[in-house]
């Protein structure tokens, strides 16, 4: 697949796209997937999937230089690299500091793939002895693993799905074919496009949503200073690379925990094995490495589930399982029993835009110190023109284009009020497999709903369900009490209760704040009420 001169040029287009996508504020791997996904329409499927996948590590790649170098991350991955990495880029070190991501991020992604080749295909062989009910229970626990991990609140995040399988009813029953909630509208006598749907409550509202934020980008310094590590520094990367890679794959696989909980645990695990534990959080090569590998290796751990199982545990993996729909693939648990193809060409795409960023990942670097600097508002208008042109190519119908927006809307307020839009889109692309195997599955067994859920894989496979919900429930306990406690602290937090996040330039002027109200008590005192006023502006900003 690689020597594929097809497959090997779309996988260099994504790659570039995809690192010129990630360094552009305001642009997440689910808009940047979502802004190209009409293209892979028009190409074959292995070309199409090598592309998304090329496009994803390319995202992953770039969407730490404007951590690096502004303070800012793109992404919650990126949170750690804002810390060390900018402390690294303000120090006069820039050149460490993308250097040092650079290398750790391509040599993880490497290492990463090896795991999703050794994990993916035993997982795929186990769906031999798996008939409907277990096929059900496995969609079932694909989604309360979203439900349960993927947000802050799990009753929002079951909301959201049930949200999400009423918009997949729409159309004809799975058994019978009898339309069914369509109004009385012919456009949705065969129900609703999954991927208008889906790029609207993924992308458009992360469009929506940035057009309310507010960051400075002027702070980016114009030039390129500084100049690639030298072997004695990426040697010593190779230790929390590593711990990186293992950490980062390890959690991309669970369904709905994402990359943000590899990363942490990378890092913290990369400080507990270093001789410098002092170094982390004030421009830690180590932990700069660490979390930028296990930040790529999520992209490979992530995949896991999507190729292995067919359920999704991202945005971007959503967008990608649409893509397969388009090309008549039906996403699922028996998607490499029956197109192999499509697992050679994840494997080529995860391979192949490192080997390419090993090439042009560094001149991009220094290319991309220019980019961050683009007005935010240039790039989030191309992206949704670029959207609408896409959307409405599909099927060339203004109702997708209709259904695109109104669902941008909706996930909008779905985000703002904390309401999970990951849950909700897998749910729409699972759902109608899902009610058809729950109905096939209790007519395989005489319409028992005893005997079906008592089978032994579907019992395990629902009791693990019940269990996530169970631990979701505590969780949300536990975060409602804190919340309920930092607020009555004081402390200002989000619509969802949670603590307004920070930059790390912002923790640096707060930490001068206090340095000074340690030695002029009198002069503090005096503009308390005016300080308080503006950071709570500052505060209800960046929640939003």
């Amino acid at each position: 697949m690689l020597l594929d001169p097809s497959v090997l040029l779309v996988m260099l287009l994504g790659a570039v796209i995809g690192s010129v996508a990630g360094a552009l504020p305001g642009m997440t791997t689910t808009l940047a997937v979502s802004v190209t996904l009409p293209f892979t329409f028009s190409m074959s499927p292995e070309a199409a999937v090598a592309f998304l996948v090329a496009i994803t590590v390319g995202v992953n790649y770039g969407n730490s230089i404007p951590a690096i170098l502004v303070g800012v991350p793109g992404t919650p991955t990126a949170v750690l690299t804002a810390i060390d990495g900018y402390k690294l880029h303000i120090k006069g070190e820039s050149g460490l500091a993308l250097g040092t991501q650079y290398f750790a991020a391509l040599i993880g992604q490497l290492i990463s793939t090896v795991f999703f080749v050794a994990l993916v295909v035993p997982l795929s062989q186990l769906l031999y002895v798996f008939l409907t009910p277990e096929l059900w229970a496995l969609h079932l626990l694909g989604l309360t693993a979203v439900i349960s991990l993927a947000g802050k609140n799990v009753y929002k995040g079951l909301v959201a799905a049930l949200f999400g399988l009423a918009v997949a009813f729409v159309g004809p029953d799975p058994v019978s074919l009898i339309n069914r909630f369509t109004f009385g509208s012919f456009e949705l006598r065969s129900g609703f496009e999954v991927v208008p749907v889906v790029i609207g409550v993924l992308a458009i509202s992360e469009l929506i949503r940035s057009t309310r934020q507010v960051y400075s980008w002027k702070e980016v310094s114009g030039g390129f200073r500084g100049k690639f590590p030298s072997w004695r520094h990426l040697r010593a990367m190779l230790k929390p690379i590593t711990i990186g890679a293992i950490a980062g794959t390890a959690f991309g696989v669970v369904p709905g925990a994402g990359g943000t909980a590899g990363t942490f645990i990378a890092y913290q695990q990369a400080k507990l094995f270093s001789k410098h534990p002092e170094e982390f959080g004030n421009g830690s090569v180590e932990g700069l490495a660490a979390n930028e590998s296990a930040q790529n290796a999520g992209q490979a751990g992530d995949m896991v589930p999507t190729f292995g199982f067919g359920i999704a545990g991202s945005g971007s993996m959503v967008l990608l399982l649409a893509a397969l729909t388009v090309h008549g693939i039906v996403p699922g648990p028996l998607l490499i029993k029956e197109t192999p193809e499509m697992l050679y060409a994840a494997t080529a795409g995860l391979i192949g835009a490192a080997l390419i960023l090993g090439i042009i990942g560094w001149p991009i670097a220094k290319a991309l110190l220019h980019i961050v600097t683009i007005d935010r508002s240039v790039v989030l208008t191309i992206a949704l023109v670029l959207s609408i042109i896409g959307v409405f190519a599909l099927r060339r119908s203004t109702f997708d284009v209709v259904v695109m927006m109104v669902f941008g809307f909706i996930g909008y307020f779905m985000l703002r009020y904390g309401y999970s839009v990951a849950a909700f889109a897998l749910a729409v692309v699972l759902g109608e497999n899902f009610e058809g195997l729950l109905r096939r599955g209790l007519l395989l067994e005489g319409g028992s709903g005893v005997a079906f859920i008592s089978r032994p894989i579907t019992a395990v496979m629902v009791g693990v369900s019940v269990l996530l919900l169970v631990i979701g429930v505590v969780s949300t306990v536990r975060a409602t009490r804190k919340a309920k406690r930092l607020a009555a602290g004081g402390m200002e937090t989000s619509p969802d209760g949670i603590p307004a996040q920070i930059s790390a330039a912002q923790a640096e002027v707060a930490a001068t704040v206090q340095a000074a109200a340690e030695t002029e008590d009198a002069h503090v005192m005096t503009t308390t009420k005016t300080t308080t006023t503006t950071t709570k502006k500052n505060d209800e900003g960046n929640s939003e």
